[in-house]
């Protein structure tokens, strides 16, 4: 072993009872289209000393699963029949390693050839599609892009029923998301239906622009409201399942949240990872911190830093990219992410980028015995997976709900403004989201209610609900058209005008 490697394997101090070794397993390499790849990648998982894998299950609307409401990925390297989802999870469980369904989000599909199914996404609502049903995001300067608009009414409650699929059928322990932003490339956001929408919610007209701070956050919003919505949904349906995103590091690592928020991550593509730990909706942040060691060592540091100090009660696990490095430099990273922050505070662990591409002087990129053995040999001892004491042991609870309007346009439920009011006092606010869902999560135990407003008058007033700790709460809030006071732009159609308030 060359001396490098060994003095960093001796170097190794921060021994942990529990701590994420992941690594995420790509679709464009070797690691689970057979059973003989999955046999292998478990084998190669534990000689790493790793306890979680993070497949990647949906990549441009087709998935790795078969029991999905979307068509099997178009991939001969994949036996007919196989589910190479359930397959691991099998193989992985009986060897105590953890599955997480990886998503990629919002990108629809390359380009070339389009899919051969004609029921894929991009038959439907993609480049041969016309009207309400093109979901395609496009820039300001009017180019559109294979990928779909977070702001348009039918991407969000479409992906939600996608992403919940595989909690309902497959013992998953995790789902987690990747591409939840916008495009890099352009100002992107202009499908005409976004703009409507935008237009509609905040009494404006014409085309916005970026030096519209208003716009801007609504285009963040959109984003964040399907975390907001996943995550309460998740939490439903099964508590125990960890809801994980891979997030944004581009350039040097802020030293403070004013920093943060001139980042690329917060300021142009719209994704506001540090505001999702801090509501509480989402259970792990896994940053990309992908850096050439020779080159951004100290980019790496420094984003490490700001990430352990703000996990906000949640977690945080360091993606590291071996296959940018050297097999001594990623054990050189990935000892110092693994330390503790001037303030004495730890990541959750490592992911590691990825399982086939393993090292940078690897042109092959196929699994390497040599890096997984040299990773064991680091970690040392096989570990458990931390426990996530507010999914294990939670002393809060969460509520939900959602608007629905009969008699009326479909857009009355959306972007409505919900004030939630604790018995006990206090008030928080936030508007509906593209489907009329609400949400808040970590609600200390008691009684709450929900009031919901449209043009500044109040239309509904729900009954007291309990709220529960570990526990979702759920308030119905239906209304008939004539109860709603909708349109906040002067040229919307409005229906008629309100009807007492509707308590219930």
């Amino acid at each position: 072993m060359p001396r490098l490697v060994l003095a960093l394997l001796l170097m190794s101090s921060v021994q942990w009872a529990q701590q994420y070794r992941a690594f995420w397993a790509d679709a464009f390499h070797e690691g689970y289209k057979t059973p003989a790849q999955v046999d292998q990648l478990v084998e190669n998982a534990l000689t790493a000393k790793a306890n979680a894998i993070f497949m990647e299950a949906r990549v441009r609307s087709n998935s790795y699963f078969r029991q999905s409401l979307e068509g099997f990925a178009e991939d001969s390297a994949v036996p007919a029949g196989f589910d190479p989802l359930e397959y691991l999870i099998q193989k992985a469980h009986a060897r105590g390693i953890e599955v997480h369904a990886w998503y990629v989000v919002y990108p629809l599909w390359r380009t070339g050839s389009p899919p051969q199914n004609p029921q894929h996404l991009y038959h439907l609502h993609g480049p041969p599609a016309a009207g309400d049903e093109r979901w395609l995001n496009v820039s300001s300067a009017g180019v559109e892009t294979l990928g779909l608009d977070p702001g348009h009414p039918g991407v969000l409650p479409y992906l939600i029923d996608v992403f919940l699929e595989p909690v309902k059928r497959y013992d998953v322990d995790g789902i987690h998301l990747d591409y939840v932003r916008y495009p890099e490339d352009a100002d992107y956001g202009y499908n005409r239906a976004s703009i409507e929408r935008y237009s509609r919610q905040n009494n404006k007209v014409g085309v916005p622009s970026r030096a519209d701070g208003a716009w801007n956050q609504w285009r963040r919003d959109q984003v964040t409201a399907l975390v907001r919505q996943l995550y309460l949904r998740v939490q439903q349906l099964r508590p125990g399942v960890k809801v994980s995103a891979a997030t944004i590091t581009w350039g040097n690592g802020p030293l403070t949240d004013a920093e943060y928020r001139g980042k690329d991550a917060y300021g142009y593509v719209f994704q506001d990872w540090r505001g999702w730990l801090e509501e509480g909706i989402l259970d792990l942040s896994v940053p990309m911190n992908y850096f050439v060691e020779t080159k951004y060592a100290t980019y790496l540091d420094r984003w490490a830093e700001y990430q352990k100090n703000r996990q906000y009660g949640r977690g945080y696990v360091n993606g590291l990219g071996n296959y940018l490095n050297t097999l001594p430099q990623t054990l050189a990273q990935l000892d110092r992410v693994l330390r503790p922050s001037s303030l004495g505070n730890t990541p959750l662990g490592v992911c590691f980028y990825s399982y086939a591409s393993t090292r940078s002087e690897d042109p092959a990129q196929r699994p390497n015995p040599e890096f997984y053995q040299a990773i064991g040999e680091y970690f040392k001892e096989q570990v458990a997976v931390p426990e996530l004491p507010w999914k294990t042991r939670p002393v809060k609870g969460h509520l939900m709900g959602r608007l629905e309007v009969n008699g009326g346009e479909k857009w009355w439920a959306d972007g409505v403004m919900v004030r939630l009011a604790g018995r006990e006092g206090g008030e928080q606010s936030r508007r509906t989201d593209a489907s009329g869902f609400f949400g808040w999560v970590d609600l200390a135990p008691g009684e709450y209610k929900a009031q919901i407003e449209s043009n500044g008058r109040m239309v509904f007033e729900s009954d007291w609900v309990r709220v529960e700790a570990g526990r979702v709460a759920e308030i119905p809030a239906r209304l008939n058209g004539d109860q709603f006071c909708a349109g906040r732009v002067a040229q919307a159609a409005r229906p008629k005008p309100c009807s007492k308030v509707r308590r219930g």
